[in-house]
């Protein structure tokens, strides 16, 4: 089973928009960029962001990773240094599984 077909479409706008959300840059994942993610994931349900050459070194995919499971999102999309990701939302049976 693939993505809902919401979250399809919205990954669609992001990968049509050439423009990131949030860039991280040399300071890397700072608590100020985590806020800035978090604060995108609500307003918005999904956030594009891109890791600037400058930060290469610092974060990598697995920081990304961990960045994602520490907000409840997930990565959806990947594409060299860009990543796009989305607010998780447990299905009807996994609510029911954790209640």
């Amino acid at each position: 089973m693939g993505l809902p077909r919401w979250l399809r479409e919205l990954k669609k706008r992001k990968v049509a928009q050439h423009r990131a959300d949030v860039n991280i840059g040399k300071r890397g994942l700072h608590p100020g960029i985590i806020e800035e993610i978090r604060r995108q994931l609500d307003l918005q349900n999904v956030v594009k962001i891109r890791i600037l050459k400058s930060a290469r070194k610092i974060v990598d995919e697995k920081a990304i990773e961990e960045l994602a499971r520490s907000l409840n999102a997930v990565i959806i999309d990947s594409r060299g240094y860009t990543y796009i990701l989305a607010k998780r939302y447990l299905s009807r049976r996994e609510k029911s599984e954790s209640s």
